[in-house]
């Protein structure tokens, strides 16, 4: 009998994308979009702020001073991921 293990919740690319499109990215942003920077997504310092807000109170991990107009949907989820990891 084999023993059922919790693992540690993780954001996925799925979680990405649902946070973006609840702060204004274009309906049309996908899984693939997650390379381009917040900047290039048309994102500003107030959806970043709401994205590290969400994450923070999902989570529990800080990650705003680490949000930047260069960061990445993908740099995000690597953070965050990260640090649910202990890395």
């Amino acid at each position: 009998m084999s023993e059922k293990t919790t693992s540690a919740p993780v954001l996925t690319d799925d979680d990405v994308l649902t946070l973006l499109r609840a702060v204004g990215a274009s309906a049309g942003v996908t899984a693939g979009d997650h390379g381009r920077s917040f900047e290039e997504l048309g994102l500003d310092s107030l959806a970043r702020f709401e994205i590290a807000s969400r994450i923070k109170n999902r989570y529990g991990v800080d990650i705003e001073d680490d949000i930047t107009a260069e960061t990445s949907p993908a740099g995000v989820r690597e953070l965050v991921n990260g640090r649910l990891a202990g890395a």
